[in-house]
């Protein structure tokens, strides 16, 4: 594989923390490697408190490593400034949580454009894309409702939309199916693997759903803070 595929890069990333009176060391991530190909779509599987969440907050800038490099298509983020690596995170990449944290004081339509508008963007051109990806997430009919006029499935579509509203490179996905039932689980990922193959999006996804992590073109599980392909 040449380096040019690459979106990302992670190398030798170690976090650890110091918990209780005694101060102990609880190590995360150790040493760990990994990257992923543009346009491909990978799953981490692990444990509950293997460091999933951890290792992705440093993937999506977030959080900082104690030590190690995130390449970004070959740039060390962490050269960045702290403004310079907000802007990179807001432009280049897309984050679905397993609790949507849409605003609740704005429309579906205003939640899903608010990532260009702080970019700066056009406010013309912003709603425009915003109603264009509710479109593809079938739900344009349901542009002026509030979150808490949505169910959970229509809340977490829309938190798609507005993870690709700024053309990412890369979307970073953290159980986001965790609060949603079979069918909306299934719904929700067909609709990210039909949006993968339209835009050529990277997918990285944490999740316990051993079925829908089989779907991805390469597995992981975070096992001793390494990732160990399955």
């Amino acid at each position: 594989m040449k380096a040019k595929d690459l979106i990302l890069q992670a190398k030798k990333i170690n976090k650890s923390y110091f918990e209780g009176d005694e101060k102990k060391k609880l190590v995360v991530l150790n040493d760990l490697d990994f990257e992923i190909e543009s346009g491909q779509i990978v799953s981490i599987t692990g444990a509950s408190g293997s460091g999933k969440s951890t290792l992705l907050h440093i993937l999506g800038t977030l959080d900082r490593p104690n030590s190690g490099e995130i390449l970004f298509q070959n740039q060390n983020i962490y050269n960045l400034s702290e403004k310079k690596i907000a802007a990179f995170r807001n432009r280049n990449i897309g984050f679905i949580f397993q609790f949507h944290h849409l605003l609740p004081e704005f429309t579906a339509l205003e939640n899903v454009a608010m990532p260009r508008l702080i970019n700066g963007e056009s406010y013309n051109e912003s709603i425009e894309k915003a109603e264009n990806l509710l479109s593809e997430m079938n739900l344009l009919e349901r542009k002026k409702h509030y979150p808490n006029q949505l169910s959970g499935g229509e809340q977490q579509r829309v938190a798609v939309a507005r993870a690709l509203i700024n053309n990412p490179d890369l979307i970073l996905a953290d159980e986001p199916t965790g609060n949603l039932d079979k069918a909306n689980s299934n719904a929700l990922w067909d609709i990210l693997w039909k949006l993968n193959k339209k835009f050529s999006t990277s997918l990285l996804l944490v999740t316990h759903n051993k079925n829908l992590a089989k779907k991805a073109e390469k597995v992981y599980r975070l096992i001793d803070g390494k990732l160990k392909k399955v």
